[in-house]
């Protein structure tokens, strides 16, 4: 092959394509700048020489692999890599010209661009795809993370919420010294139970506690499941040396106690809360006294 007529046509090429595609005022090469597009037009010259002179197409995938990565920068598009390739391919053919036995290289030039064209058009549909996954990988993980702040936000006002519903629903009042009443409203169920075991437990022991009073007037039923409940909460209070009073005890609640069969004999049982409030006076050695 006469691969010395490209060598020829290639001395002053690079001058004149580098004008041509940086004066296209909208294409990435004039955002580039003529030192950096003079680079990228001789790599891709000197590919097209090295692949023609060893008859292969080595050459032409690393240059392409290296306009696409360094152009993307800039915002390359396909219609850049069109323009360049017709814009090389146009000043190779018209410097080669019609010179006698240049015909197999001119063939040769036609069929490397061609390749070229269609390396090109694969190297940047791969880079389009992976771009538009990694965007879309992105997204994905700037929704979650969102949604994951929102959990987050969410389960902290759940939290609070739930304190406050655990504090309002096991409220425990210190009357006087060492005495404590606490009033149970709604249903007594073994949530509640294990909430306010746990409460009345640390408060006993935080303020020294030697009775306490449990108000069971507010409780719309009560029944065997909710006796236990008391009888299991009485057990452990008493285990750090606290009696305990049960008072509000109507005569339908004592009635259906009775027809369960629900022992209630190891507990003090008064009708009223003033009589429980009495008796752990009696407790404490002291006494209301009218002034």
């Amino acid at each position: 092959m006469p691969f010395s007529g490209l060598e020829r046509v290639q001395e002053g090429l690079a001058d004149a394509i580098v004008e041509h595609l940086t004066g296209r005022v909208t294409s990435a090469f004039s955002r580039i700048g003529e030192e950096r597009c003079r680079g990228h037009v001789e790599a891709t010259l000197g590919a097209l020489a090295a692949d023609i002179q060893a008859s292969q197409r080595k050459a032409i995938r690393k240059v392409v692999q290296g306009l696409i990565e360094t152009l993307s920068e800039v915002g390359l598009t396909f219609s850049d890599l069109r323009f360049f390739a017709q814009t090389l391919r146009k000043e190779v053919r018209s410097a080669l010209g019609s010179e006698d036995g240049g015909e197999a290289l001119r063939e040769a030039v036609e069929e490397w661009f061609f390749e070229f064209v269609l390396v090109c058009t694969m190297r940047f549909t791969v880079k389009r795809e992976t771009e538009l996954q990694e965007r879309a990988v992105k997204h994905e993980l700037e929704r979650l993370e969102s949604q994951l702040v929102e959990l987050e936000s969410a389960l902290e006002e759940k939290t609070d919420l739930l304190e406050m519903i655990r504090q309002a629903s096991t409220p425990i009042a210190p009357v006087v010294r060492g005495i404590l009443v606490v009033p149970l409203v709604g249903t007594f169920d073994t949530f509640r139970a294990e909430l306010l075991t746990e409460k009345l437990l640390h408060e006993i022991a935080r303020l020294q506690t030697r009775a306490t009073i449990i108000d069971i007037s507010g409780v719309p039923v009560f029944d065997t499941a909710a006796a236990q409940l008391i009888i299991r909460l009485a057990r452990a209070v008493r285990l750090l040396g606290t009696e305990v009073f049960l008072v509000g005890m109507s005569p339908k609640t004592a009635r259906t106690i009775v027809a369960l069969g629900v022992d209630l004999s190891n507990l003090h049982t008064l009708s009223t809360l003033q009589d429980g409030l009495a008796k752990a006076l009696v407790l404490q050695r002291m006494k209301i006294v009218r002034t």
